[in-house]
């Protein structure tokens, strides 16, 4: 899960962390987040990306080392030959339309290890509301909620 601090919005409740050369080499291309039951992807030690071959617009962050958010791309067609940050340590591509929605800015702070709300309490892009019942986020070996 995928928690805005700065604006206690929710980004992602079904979060993908492409760790495999495999994974990270494919990415979101030919396949909608729908399509694998995600509606996130991380590319941790990743300071660009391309929408080649892609066939749906994505929102980009691209985060910092303290997981500020340093820059985002809204709405990103694809064929995009190059998207970058200066400086960045990692990549969420994101269903467009998720920084509008969710008010996410650069200098915002994210937890990219939120604990999953209870899902009779989810709702895409909600906000995370004080006293609601969670659950731990699962483990590295099985990232996705």
């Amino acid at each position: 899960m995928i928690r805005n601090l700065t604006r206690q919005t929710v980004l992602s409740y079904r979060t993908f962390h492409a760790v495999s050369f495999g994974d990270r080499l494919r990415g979101m291309i030919g396949r909608p987040f729908e399509q694998i039951g995600i509606d996130a992807m991380v590319f941790p030690s990743c300071s660009s990306i391309h929408t080649f071959f892609m066939t749906f617009p994505i929102d980009v962050i691209f985060l910092g080392t303290d997981n500020t958010v340093l820059s985002t791309y809204p709405d990103c067609r694809p064929w995009r030959p190059a998207i970058w940050c200066k400086g960045a340590q990692s990549v969420i591509e994101l269903p467009a339309g998720a920084l509008a929605h969710t008010g996410t800015f650069p200098g915002d702070r994210l937890d990219l290890n939120a604990e999953t709300v209870a899902p009779e309490k989810r709702t895409k892009y909600s906000t995370h509301a004080a006293g609601e019942q969670s659950t731990v986020c699962p483990s590295k070996e099985n990232p996705t909620v």
